[in-house]
């Protein structure tokens, strides 16, 4: 550019304040560029803190000291359609044969038929008010019933008799809405109240208990002027033709209550509220579904599928950690690039520690053949990632016994424990990761004041260049017509 033309223009100062000011804002680039590198850092951190957690997760549910994962039984039905079953851990392998004579019902009371049009109860004057007594079992007393105080106003009773059913209802339903709402009974103890139309222009009204059994069974304690009575609601007899009543027996206790289940499991009859039976068999749940004329058998067995998704869940969490640490904290072979982690010793040995604690021995088994991952068919490859090689051979541990694999998994220095124990300081609160990751933000804080600063430095540099320019092209211009006026003196 030529000299005498270089601070004529404003736009060749700004080019030459670009230049001086690229130049200038190297430390600050610089700042900014390690700056990037540990937010790139932190977020490598936590995303290996979340894939650590995910570990310790799987880890602590194979050691859960209450559900034993590696105990999981499966039970299969001979006739699914009348009977489904489901086991749990605490249940024991073999054989049952179930009968089922009676399903469970609920406690169904009707009214009498009424005429629509009628105007029957007319001879109600005042309140009404009744009881209906219901369960309400609690770990004290699972006989526990209380009262539910239902009010009819007086005022209803002048109408119709289709109008009259459908006020009790409302009120019946009301009163217990009320008690669910200050916690004198549960939402699944309450008596359902309807009316429903047989045909057209007569109606009854139908109560119904939300549970099932004789132990949700409806108890009535009539008004002063009979008002159950008069709707036969409370009748002690089964509801006939016009007439109300109960619809299924309720009996006097759950063995002769035709409101409770009733099968016969392994040549003892049993009873129960529900048709969902946990009671029965330990860690067995039966669903009875409909009554049978021959038994049905129900197997229990080891679930070997479920325990092998167990395990592959942890293979899978345990490879996915060492693949992210290869990346982070290891230098690539084939583009020389170091991981973020590279210099990170405490991040690097992880892949070493959890390797060791794979493939060491764990002598708290119950069994010393299985002391070891390879004894059930696991191994590591050439990376240290895990795999099921021989399936053949964890399925025959697992069915010969449970604890061969259980115990080096939860042993007390079974590979779970281990690994368990070994998380917990990077993955808690406070802990390792969160450490790293709280000295990276101190860095990164005290690296934007000093960007900060550095800002404040290069405005006023640039600032300062702006005005010597200016005084550059101001002299440059008297320059230039000192230069003209001595031309054309000349040349006169």
């Amino acid at each position: 550019m030529d000299i005498t033309s270089i601070f004529d223009s404003k736009y060749n100062i700004d080019y030459l304040v670009e230049i001086y000011m690229a130049q200038e804002s190297k430390p600050k680039q610089q700042l900014e560029e390690q700056k990037e590198t540990l937010n790139e850092k932190k977020n490598v951190l936590s995303e290996l803190d979340s894939k650590l957690s995910s570990l310790k997760s799987v880890v602590d549910r194979l050691t859960d000291p209450i559900t034993n994962y590696f105990a999981t039984k499966t039970a299969t039905s001979s006739d699914s359609d009348t009977l489904t079953a489901t086991a749990g851990a605490s249940a024991s392998a073999g054989t049952h044969s179930i009968t089922i004579q009676r399903l469970a019902s609920s406690d169904t009371r009707v009214s009498k038929q009424f005429n629509d049009s009628d105007s029957s109860f007319t001879s109600f004057t005042t309140d009404q008010t009744f009881y209906i007594e219901v369960a309400h079992p609690t770990d004290s007393d699972p006989n526990n019933r209380v009262s539910i105080e239902v009010t009819i106003s007086s005022s209803v009773f002048s109408q119709n008799d289709d109008d009259v059913l459908a006020e009790i209802a409302d009120a019946i339903n009301t009163a217990m809405s009320n008690a669910v709402q200050d916690e004198t009974i549960d939402n699944d103890e309450v008596v359902h109240a309807s009316v429903v139309t047989e045909e057209t222009g007569k109606s009854r009204l139908v109560l119904k208990s939300e549970n099932s059994g004789y132990t949700y069974r409806m108890d009535f304690t009539d008004s002063s002027d009979g008002l159950l009575t008069f709707l036969e609601v409370n009748s002690s007899s089964q509801t006939s033709g016009t007439s109300g009543g109960w619809v299924t027996y309720v009996g006097t206790g759950p063995t002769d209550s035709e409101l409770n289940s009733k099968f016969v499991l392994d040549g003892l009859t049993f009873y129960r509220d529900s048709n969902h039976v946990t009671d029965a068999l330990t860690g067995i749940t039966l669903d009875l579904l409909d009554t049978t004329s021959s038994p049905v058998t129900v197997t229990i067995t080891a679930d070997t599928e479920s325990v092998k998704e167990e395990i592959q869940d942890f293979i899978d969490a345990y490879n996915d950690v060492i693949d992210f640490l290869k990346e982070n904290t290891q230098i690539d072979p084939d583009t020389y690039e170091r991981g973020l982690l590279t210099d990170e010793l405490t991040y690097k040995n992880i892949i070493y520690d959890l390797r060791n604690y794979v493939i060491s021995t764990v002598t708290g088994v119950s069994n010393s053949d299985y002391s070891e991952i390879f004894d059930i068919g696991i191994e590591p490859d050439e990376e240290g990632k895990l795999s099921i090689v021989d399936e053949d051979k964890l399925e025959a541990a697992l069915e010969a016994n449970y604890t061969n694999v259980s115990d080096l998994f939860r042993a007390s220095d079974g590979i779970a424990t281990n690994i368990k124990n070994y998380l917990e300081r990077f993955v808690k609160v406070g802990g390792t990761i969160d450490n790293s990751i709280d000295n990276i933000e101190d860095q990164i804080t005290s690296i934007d004041d000093r960007i900060e600063l550095w800002n404040e430095i290069l405005a006023q540099r640039e600032q300062q260049l702006r005005d010597e320019f200016a005084k550059i092209q101001q002299a440059m211009a008297t320059l230039t017509l000192q230069q003209t006026f001595f031309s054309n003196f000349m040349n006169t």
